[in-house]
């Protein structure tokens, strides 16, 4: 699934109910903005590995944690987390 239809996506869910969080790399951080996605976690990884390094757990482990407390805590539309290296 490519990154403009996440949000395409996410955006249908949203008025269905269904709450999300989209998860991009910094490159595509832009279409979060432009499709006006509910929520975004936006990590510093490189693509096709959206949410980590392969075998990286611990790295992994973070950003599903970030996703689902923005999912949490977030005040209003729009939201976005940048996640840095580390």
């Amino acid at each position: 699934m490519c990154h403009v239809s996440v949000g395409h996506t996410a955006r249908v869910l949203e008025e269905r109910g269904i709450s999300t969080v989209v998860v991009y790399i910094r490159a595509f951080r832009h279409q979060a903005v432009n499709l006006k996605v509910p929520r975004a976690v936006v990590t510093p990884n490189i693509l096709g590995r959206t949410v980590g390094k392969v075998g990286d757990s611990q790295g992994q482990r973070r950003v599903v944690i970030e996703a689902l407390r923005l999912l949490e805590q977030a005040q209003a539309p729009g939201a976005i987390v940048d996640l840095q290296e580390g």
